[in-house]
């Protein structure tokens, strides 16, 4: 039996360089902050898709994200590996992953997003979104399936399956949401997202 259990943690580090603060409501705040520790294969592993379809308010910043088709071709032909995160959390917080495809990442157009924009994804789509300086979005779960999460790193790079999500406290996790928001204003928006 798979276990798609998430993470149990209020406030946790992801690899992809950015911590998640669990809300009500099926939400999630979302902040990148470039001081934040990263896998360190980020630059060569950001594509993913997620399991559920999600719209993402950006509060913060500007989100660029670049959505992505994937084919998949013979061993050892493709441009990237595809990586199946199908197994159980291990003791450092993230799922137990496994390369299971070579695959060709086709790129789309990249979509920028500013403070008071909000974009949607939709469940198993590939994308990235490599931000630039601070960025806080608010992520909200629409519909979860029951397949698993995957992730795509070029061919050639080992994938950093060890990242410790743990790696720091719940405290200094705060400490870079509240730098990042700064102001009053970003938790004002998050309340009456209207005023935007």
């Amino acid at each position: 039996m798979k276990d798609f259990t998430p993470t149990k943690e209020t406030i946790s580090l992801h690899g992809l360089g950015f911590i998640q603060l669990v809300l009500s409501g099926n939400q999630r705040m979302h902040v990148w902050h470039p001081d934040l520790p990263r896998r360190n294969c980020f630059e060569h592993s950001a594509i993913h898709n997620h399991r559920f379809s999600f719209t993402s308010r950006v509060l913060k910043g500007v989100q660029m994200n670049t959505r992505c088709d994937l084919e998949i071709v013979k061993p050892g032909t493709g441009s990237h590996v595809l990586i199946s995160h199908n197994g159980p959390r291990s003791d450092k917080g993230g799922r137990l992953s496994y390369p299971v495809a070579d695959v060709n990442v086709i790129e789309r157009e990249l979509e920028p997003y500013s403070a008071g924009q909000e974009y949607f994804m939709p469940a198993m789509e590939y994308h990235f979104t490599p931000c630039v300086g601070v960025v806080v979005t608010l992520m909200t779960k629409i519909e979860e399936t029951q397949l698993h999460a995957s992730s795509v790193i070029r061919s050639g790079v080992d994938f950093h399956y060890d990242f410790d999500r743990f790696q720091l406290s719940p405290k200094k996790l705060f400490e870079y949401v509240v730098d990042a928001l700064g102001s009053s204003r970003v938790m004002s928006e998050t309340a009456n997202p209207e005023k935007a």
